[in-house]
């Protein structure tokens, strides 16, 4: 059955009224450039099919028109008028086509932009309702392999020490992990909100490595401090100290045994910047742009532990300071990531 167009007849009531006056005139008045209008409504509104359609018809009447409806036969200018509006009618309809694709193509995209919109917006909301729920049993398991480990249910023989500390170090890391998947969501969906006090970023940085010693020591890793005195810079002490952490634990990570992670502290014109630099295998080309992103992981870190979440928390943490955040290899082997914190800007920062 066919289906009724309006805009098809309206379409053709043009053509027909074209066609009308241009073969009621002599070759030599030249209206097809009046077929435009049509080629330009067909694209607008029919399929490409159709456009063609109209499109080859109006190039073939108005060639028509030399010898239709016979006057006398066409000069070779009358030719020439034919033809430029021939070559303008199949240049009006290819500019049209390109037009339609793009704006296609650019619907297409945004329809795609906003269906990766909503599902990362759900899966945000069911990270968010998911960490939540697990924060409060892991606070009890902690708080009950503490009452067990300190004696209030009974002694302890040394072995169940021993496995209530392992049980007391996993549900930590798993709390750590939850509470770094809720300060990301809070981020994204509020901002971060800086608490800035006047602290020594070298003291900062200096307390953050003595708690990762032991870590360090565990895999051989010779973790090493380069600071420097009277750092001091209004920074968020707990949000800096979980990103120098974040570089530190990251560098030991994947740093193999024996290795070497060395940390400086230095003072540039208008900022302090951080460098964390260790032995490992470095990161692949491709993946320095994104390692900043959230989940990411590199295809070479597959074997280390972790969620991804890590960098890209550190990221939200130095930007919202006004600082910026980098990695790259080091010409000897291993990695490099820096930060810097601007200094100019100190004098109008708001001090709690």
């Amino acid at each position: 059955m066919v289906r009724f167009n309006p805009v098809a007849v309206y379409i053709a009531l043009i053509l027909l009224a074209i066609v009308a006056v241009e073969f009621s005139t002599p070759p030599e008045y030249i209206l097809g450039y009046l077929y435009v209008g049509p080629i330009l409504l067909s694209n607008w509104f029919l399929s490409r099919r159709a456009t063609a359609w109209v499109t080859g018809g109006s190039v073939v009447l108005t060639l028509a028109n030399l010898i239709v409806p016979g006057f006398d036969p066409p000069s070779s200018i009358a030719l020439v008028d034919r033809l430029i509006t021939v070559a303008a009618l199949l240049t009006v309809a290819f500019l049209a086509a390109s037009y339609r694709h793009i704006q296609e193509e650019s619907l297409h995209q945004r329809a795609r932009i906003e269906t990766q919109e909503q599902l990362a917006q759900v899966r945000a909301d069911f990270i968010a309702t998911l960490t939540h729920d697990l924060r409060t049993p892991l606070l009890g398991t902690q708080s009950t392999l503490a009452f067990f480990k300190d004696g209030q249910f009974g002694p302890t023989t040394a072995g169940q020490q021993e496995v209530l500390a392992v049980l007391q170090k996993s549900n930590s890391q798993q709390l750590a992990m939850v509470e770094m998947l809720l300060s990301i969501y809070r981020n994204d969906e509020r901002g971060l909100v800086l608490e800035r006090h006047f602290i020594d970023l070298d003291e900062l940085c200096a307390e953050q490595l003595t708690l990762l010693q032991d870590l360090a020591m565990s895999r051989q890793i010779d973790l090493r401090y380069e600071g420097i005195e009277g750092a001091r810079l209004a920074v968020d002490g707990m949000q800096l100290g979980r990103v120098v952490a974040n570089l530190v634990s990251n560098a030991i990570k994947h740093t193999p045994r024996e290795g070497e992670v060395v940390v400086r502290l230095l003072h540039r014109p208008r900022e302090y910047c951080l460098l964390v630099e260790d032995t490992g295998s470095g990161i692949a080309e491709a993946d320095l742009s994104r390692i900043f992103e959230r989940f990411y992981q590199s295809d070479g870190t597959r074997d280390v532990p972790g969620t991804g979440l890590g960098l890209y928390l550190s990221r939200q943490i130095v930007e919202a300071h006004g600082g910026q955040i980098w990695a790259e290899n080091r010409s000897t082997g291993g990695c490099t990531f820096g930060v810097s914190l601007p200094v100019a800007s100190q004098a109008a920062v708001s001090v709690v």
